[in-house]
């Protein structure tokens, strides 16, 4: 500022010597000359504010794309939040007594529970397609499932159904089958038979995959009551219970489900609940804010850039209108204020313009997407008045280079 301040001493000085009043330039003079000078050509204001257009455009656009992906990750981790909790003994010989279908009832009262069922699992059983005893064999593992934890594993049927309550109540001999064993067991349709040791098995349905506890994926499913004999029988059987929570319940139902299930000894049951991914979300959170952050500021710097250059070198073709301006009493620090006062009006039309681009980029690929899209009015407001700081900041050095040429070299060019 101090060859503005020099410049103009001396401006002053002349003026005063020869008893002229100094000129003044007023704040809508100011701006009149600025709108003036900027739409007397469109087409290079236009061209010049391009970088400030992109710049603000891609501040607005990443930062609510950023926003909006974020909301999308909030959502999917609310989704998939751990919802599962598996209850099974904590000692060795723990009577079957907990896991009776009047204490599974008062598990299922607790609030957030969406389902909770006791589980059998065997040892590998001896399973043929055929009765003759002669016929290839193989040993497979057999789970016992009751209606409710079958519907907290979410097995997805390919063909036939799920068994139910009745099946459950009558012990029925019904199988359901994982696609892979299908296959192996030559199990084209269901309705046909499979024998399970000596014992005819109907199957009932087959899946594809579960949504939880995917060693289910590896053995034969069968109603909880009729795996009873078996497991009585059995030499080893785990017993436990799985339940399927609300989303951010597990942890709270795994701290209650075994009183609930043994209330004369809570602590010879075990709960276990995946971690709470909570840590993992907010960091993934961070990480698309920070990078969508310095995206928009390296983009929002080469606007800044282009500006400058492009008001730098129209000083060459202005040099005559400066000097003519200079020769008819206006003071360098109205060069100056014109010049800055046509970059910054120049920056805030390109922020006004990449803002209003940047939402419409945001809806645009959250409608293509089918997203919900998150737009902040205040970022849009930061990005308009950021195109006209960095106007600013770009027209610095032009009017500073303006200010100093001189009337006489003006006019002679």
């Amino acid at each position: 500022m101090r060859p503005l301040r020099r410049a103009g001493a001396r401006h002053r000085d002349a003026m005063a010597a020869l008893g002229v009043r100094p000129p003044r330039l007023r704040p809508w003079d100011l701006g009149r000359e600025s709108v003036t000078s900027t739409l007397r050509h469109p087409g290079r204001s236009l061209l010049t504010a391009l970088g400030t257009v992109l710049g603000a455009a891609a501040f607005v656009s990443t930062l609510g794309l950023g926003s909006t992906l974020e909301h999308q990750v909030s959502e999917s981790f609310d989704v998939r939040r751990a919802t599962e909790v598996l209850v099974r003994p904590g000692q060795a010989g723990l009577a079957a007594d907990w896991h009776s279908e009047r204490r599974l009832a008062r598990l299922r009262e607790l609030n957030g529970v969406a389902a909770a069922g006791r589980r059998i699992l065997l040892e590998e059983q001896p399973v043929r397609r055929f009765a003759a005893f002669t016929a290839e064999q193989s040993r497979i593992k057999l789970m016992g499932a009751d209606p409710e934890a079958l519907r907290a594993m979410r097995p997805r049927i390919t063909a036939g159904r799920a068994y139910g309550d009745f099946h459950e109540r009558r012990a029925a001999p019904v199988v359901m089958l994982p696609a892979p064993l299908a296959r192996q067991l030559g199990v084209t349709r269901i309705g046909t038979a499979i024998f399970i040791g000596d014992r005819p098995y109907t199957v009932i349905g087959v899946y594809d995959q579960v949504a939880r506890r995917p060693e289910a994926m590896l053995a034969l499913l069968v109603p909880a009551r009729t795996a009873d004999p078996l497991a009585a029988g059995a030499g080893q059987a785990e017993r436990d219970v799985l339940v399927a929570t609300v989303p951010g319940a597990a942890q709270t139902i795994s701290a209650q489900a075994p009183l609930a299930l043994r209330p004369e000894g809570p602590g010879a049951l075990e709960a276990v609940a995946p971690p709470d991914p909570r840590t993992l979300r907010r960091e993934i959170e961070g990480d698309v804010t920070r990078i969508s952050l310095m995206l928009s500021v390296v983009v929002m710097a080469m606007g800044t850039v282009s500006i400058g250059n492009a008001a730098t070198a129209g000083i060459a073709a202005r040099i005559p209108e400066i000097g003519l301006r200079r020769s008819v009493g206006g003071r360098p620090s109205h060069i100056f204020l014109q010049l800055l006062g046509e970059t910054s009006l120049l920056g805030g039309f390109g922020g006004v313009t990449g803002a209003l681009t940047g939402v419409a980029v945001i809806s645009g690929v959250s409608l293509w997407n089918g997203w919900t899209p998150v737009i902040d009015l205040g970022v849009a407001v930061a990005a308009s008045l950021g195109g006209a700081a960095a106007g600013t900041v770009a027209g610095l050095l032009p009017a500073v280079r303006a200010m100093r040429i001189e009337p006489v070299a003006a006019l002679q060019r």
